[in-house]
């Protein structure tokens, strides 16, 4: 993350799955990566484009080789290796014409990396150098070369390919043949080499051969998640191309548009519905509303959703499907929604026989059967086809959808530390921020403050590379890094106006921060865990005065029921602070230590030492109160037993409401504690009405005797 992070402050963000592209291609190399991905275009870094065949050649690729004297012939032989698709040796030795001795030997070797039936260059930086020194003809005749030796080892889809490549005019019959072969490797995975694969196919096909190969262009760059290449190649396929065409680039282009732009576009279905019997144009038409009933229940358009869901419901019947597309489709978006449905799981392929029973899993309150069920997606995504997906099963984008959900079934679970590693992993390879509507984004930042107490390089990456069209709301998360630092106030107010703002968030439940701020009793898409966890948070707040006792043992044996380690330690911390606001410090300093070994076991750093620091003030308090007192006749005057409910106080009060509150206990009236404070009344009232609140009393009469009765228990 040392590239993203220096990437960020030269002010050229870049994703992490594109840092980890380029660090791949430029040998590992920082200065490389940091002046290449400055020379990208935005849309590049951030990964909404394909990073270009070539990258441009840099200061420091230049210096690194500006210095090598080789003669043309070496040179030939070093380019010939480095636009060598495959890196066998074998190969190379057919298309440079020396041994696998002479290679080793000869001046060439020494940018060679030889062995185990390899030959690759050296340092990878090379390649970049070698393509920007060679002339079209040099770069013609390596082509040429690497053709004849696939030919002669009769690999049909690289010699096409290095023939397109070393052709001087277009070779149309070349075209259809490598748009066959894009689309083999798109369904391999390959989506990187099925986009170059494609866009060769497009320059030589002509008519529908054309067509078919931008078609195959454009899918391939939403299984990459370059949805702006995608939205490019089939916006200019789609106007033109004829009925069955039209159908088969629909789903992707919208696809393209809703992540490129983050919003579904409007689409009026009669428009686009087959007008025949023909039952593939119907499957083709059933799998475009799937899809776009799940991204609008991805950004919670619950009545668009309903409306593709119907339209979904009579495509499956008329394409005879038997409800193996519109089963899932039907049960994820349900899932998305917050509603009960039937949930099947006999559907097939990563997608619908993977992802949607294990969220379905997970809510249910299974969530190891949900992350069973994601191992084994990904385990036989290449031997089923997904009906849904069909095409995409082993595409980076059906991957980030597993890594996305696997990481939130970890953070359900409570385990903070591995969701983190798992997150942090998989954006190295796949474009994590895309899936439901940003979540990955979002689940990054949640991780990063409550594991490290603020948002990390990863999830600075994240936020400045996503679409445009997705938008990540940073209240909660701020709100929550000043809870856990003790800044109640500036916590309470991010979370107020979050909820101000409509209390925005994913449509899949992520742990926040419940503890200050409105009460929100909103159903949300979690675990039944997480919502207990909610109740027994705000039945803590709610709590009152006359109740207090009873009720806490009650909330403690509920607490003990908590399964996640991070669940139970939010209620203990709860609990323990509200002990100490009640007077008994003892009590809370018992559940703050388990809060604290409870955060620690998740991994949850960052809320075990807020944990930590409760503990701290507590200690300074008792300690403090337990030495022997040097004057007698002044400790009996002396107010020291209120006084111990400032430290009580200031682990759920912030600093001025504190300062208030104490005034308050001693008799001033508003208008006196604004003078003194330098504040106005109606500034005073509003801490005021904050603090009885917090506190859990009615009025200043029971908050001067919850100061008493702290100062006799602390």
């Amino acid at each position: 993350m040392a590239v993203s992070a220096a990437l960020l402050t030269a002010g050229a963000p870049t994703a992490p799955h594109v840092v980890a592209k380029l660090l791949r291609r430029l040998d590992g190399d920082h200065e490389s990566v940091r002046e290449t991905a400055t020379a990208l275009s935005a849309s590049q870094r951030s990964g909404l484009r394909m990073l270009p065949r070539s990258l441009p050649l840099v200061p420091s690729v230049a210096a690194a080789f500006e210095g090598s004297d080789l003669a043309p012939a070496h040179r030939r032989t070093l380019l010939i290796v480095a636009l060598s698709t495959r890196g066998d040796l074998d190969l190379l030795t057919r298309a440079t014409g020396l041994t696998a001795h002479e290679l080793t030997t000869g001046p060439a070797g020494a940018h060679l990396n030889i062995g185990r039936g390899r030959c690759e260059l050296a340092d990878r930086r090379m390649r970049v150098w070698l393509e920007h020194a060679a002339s079209t003809d040099d770069l013609r005749q390596a082509h040429e070369r690497l053709r004849a030796a696939h030919e002669e080892r009769r690999e049909h889809e690289s010699m096409l390919w290095h023939r397109a490549r070393a052709a001087v005019h277009r070779c149309p019959d070349a075209g259809a043949s490598l748009a066959s072969a894009a689309r083999e490797l798109a369904e391999r995975g390959d989506s990187e080499r099925a986009f170059a694969v494609a866009v060769e196919a497009a320059d030589h096909a002509d008519g529908a051969a054309r067509d078919e190969a931008k078609l195959v262009a454009g899918a391939a760059a939403v299984g990459a998640g370059c949805f702006e290449d995608a939205t490019e190649w089939l916006g200019d396929v789609y106007p033109h191309g004829d009925g069955s065409l039209r159908r088969r680039a629909l789903a992707s282009l919208l696809i393209a548009e809703t992540c490129a732009q983050g919003t579904v576009p409007v689409v009026d279905p009669a428009e686009h519905r087959p007008h025949d019997a023909d039952v593939s144009g119907w499957r083709e038409w059933a799998r475009t509303t799937a899809l776009t009933a799940v991204m609008c229940a991805e950004r919670g358009r619950t009545s668009e959703m309903r409306t593709w869901l119907a339209e979904l419901r009579d495509a499956d019947a008329r394409a005879g499907a038997g409800g193996e597309i519109s089963r899932p489709a039907v049960d994820l978006c349900w899932t998305l929604s917050g509603d009960d449905c039937d949930g099947s799981t006999d559907s097939t392929g990563p997608f619908s026989g993977g992802l949607v029973p294990a969220l379905r899993a997970a809510v249910d309150g299974d969530i190891d059967l949900g992350l069973q069920l994601l191992a084994r997606a990904r385990s036989t995504r290449v031997q089923e086809i997904d009906p849904l997906v069909s095409g995409f099963e082993c595409s980076p984008l059906v991957d980030a959808y597993l890594a996305v959900a696997e990481t939130l079934m970890h953070f359900w679970s409570g385990d903070i530390r591995t969701a983190r590693d798992r997150l942090a992993v998989a954006a190295v390879d796949l474009p994590i921020a895309v899936p439901f509507a940003g979540l990955g984004a979002a689940l990054a930042a949640r991780l990063d403050v409550s594991a490290i107490g603020a948002p990390g390089p990863l999830t600075h990456a994240l936020s400045a590379t996503l679409p445009s069209g997705i938008r990540i709301d940073g209240l909660v998360d701020r709100g929550l890094a000043a809870y856990l630092t003790g800044q109640q106030e500036e916590a309470d107010t991010e979370i107020a106006l979050w909820h101000e703002l409509g209390a925005p968030e994913s449509a899949l439940g992520l742990p926040g921060l419940d503890e200050v701020g409105p009460i929100d009793e909103r159903k949300r898409t979690e675990p039944a865990e997480l919502t207990e966890t909610r109740q027994l948070l705000t039945r803590i707040r709610r709590m009152p005065a006359q109740t207090w006792r009873r009720e806490r043992y009650e909330i403690a044996a509920a607490c003990r029921d908590l399964r996640s380690a991070f669940c139970r330690g939010r209620v203990e911390a709860m609990l323990g602070t509200t002990c100490v606001v009640r007077g008994d410090a003892v009590a809370g300093r018992r559940h703050l230590r388990a809060a604290r070994s409870l955060f620690e076991e998740a991994g949850a750093a960052a809320w075990r030492d807020a944990a930590e620091l409760r503990l701290g003030l507590i200690s300074e308090r008792l300690h403090a109160m337990s030495r022997e007192p040097t004057a007698p006749i002044a400790v009996i005057h002396d107010p020291v037993p209120v006084e111990s409910s400032r430290v009580a106080w200031s682990a759920v009060l912030s600093a001025r409401e504190v300062d208030v509150a104490m005034r308050v206990v001693e008799g001033a009236t508003n208008s006196e504690i604004a003078a003194d404070l330098e504040i106005s009344v109606r500034t005073v009232e509003v801490h005021v009405g904050r603090i009885l609140a917090t506190l859990g009393v009615r009025n200043r009469v029971q908050l001067t005797a919850l100061a008493h009765r702290t100062g006799r228990h602390g």
